[in-house]
């Protein structure tokens, strides 16, 4: 889809900040559960229901196995899912943070759909001290749930962290137990699996600790031209690292032709956002042009950019920039 966010979608953003750079509320407070599902335009449910087709000769209407998922404000069809499908509803997934949003341990921070409300998310942060990766590059601790209601997704919950200076979500280094509950089916036991995800929150400061000692070596180690135009070859295109490999056990030169989007990438590390802090000219600034493109300039608009960076494409290039850019400066 060319244009992601529906007549009947919304978000907030606790911040400070517009969310997605334009669209949405801005609060100047964290709010409540209760706030947190008004302002984000997501106080409504979902309903199954059945299925029909009709069969020739006579067009007699028979059940079909799936069903139909129904947005229950608008009546507005989001998907056809399997007969298993158990839908998490929107209030179901902001109560999975209720005892932590009272106690203070975690604030809402932004909250919205996406396709009219088949797509939602919900990020907040974790209330303890940021950390700084050198220069005054601080980054903050998060955790992010995101669903679908047409079937499209499973839902995903884990630890996330975001880069200050230019509101960037980063990738995360998720562990044990946490790394085998990032995705949850929609079925039956979906609920049963939501309430041991409680259990392992704990783990997020954890996971922070570790992503912060990653970062900090990204950013010990300097980069050269050649180096980061390999960097970016390799991201997008895997194949290239064998390339590169095969070149030097041959005592070979090798070509780097760069796209315009790989182009444009670089262009980021010598003037994008960030790219005048003291750690700037190093792997971590090589790792933050290619986050600074996915929020700021991949796609068409500025909604779809936040279908990918959450939802689809956009969260595996992250990943993928964080583990090569690891490989290739160690």
């Amino acid at each position: 889809m060319a244009h992601e966010i529906g007549v009947y979608d919304n978000m907030f953003s606790a911040s400070g900040i517009t969310p997605w750079h334009g669209i949405g509320v801005v609060l100047n407070f964290p709010p409540t559960i209760e706030e947190g599902l008004q302002k984000a335009n997501l106080d409504w449910g979902v309903r199954l229901l059945p299925l029909y087709c009709q069969v020739p000769p006579n067009l007699e209407l028979q059940t079909v196995p799936n069903r139909v998922v129904l947005r229950e404000d608008t009546n507005e069809i989001l998907g056809i899912v399997g007969a298993n499908y158990t839908p998490l509803q929107n209030r179901d997934a902001f109560n999975l943070f209720a005892p932590l949003v009272e106690d203070k341990s975690i604030l809402l921070e932004t909250a919205g759909s996406i396709r009219n409300g088949r797509r939602v998310w919900i990020l907040a942060r974790i209330n303890a001290d940021g950390a700084d990766i050198g220069g005054g590059d601080e980054i903050k601790p998060y955790i992010l749930l995101s669903n679908s209601h047409d079937g499209t997704l499973a839902v995903r919950f884990g630890f996330t962290h975001v880069r200050v200076v230019c509101n960037n979500t980063l990738s995360a280094a998720i562990f044990g137990k946490a790394s085998k509950l990032i995705r949850l089916t929609h079925t039956a036991n979906i609920y049963n699996n939501l309430e041991t995800l409680r259990d392992i929150l704990d783990l997020a400061k954890t996971s922070f600790v570790a992503s912060i000692e990653q970062y900090r070596l990204l950013a010990s180690r300097d980069i050269n031209v050649t180096d980061l135009e390999r960097y970016v070859k390799v991201v997008f295109d895997p194949d290239f690292k064998k390339k590169v490999d095969k070149a030097q056990e041959n005592d070979e030169g090798i070509d780097i032709t760069l796209t315009r989007t790989q182009e444009l990438i670089i262009s980021l590390f010598e003037n994008g956002i960030g790219s005048d802090l003291p750690k700037a000219r190093t792997w971590w600034g090589a790792y933050n042009s290619i986050n600074e493109w996915l929020m700021y300039h991949k796609g068409r608009n500025v909604d779809n950019r936040m279908n990918s960076v959450w939802f689809g494409d956009g969260y595996n290039i992250n990943n993928r920039a964080l583990e090569v850019a690891m490989k290739m400066a160690a």
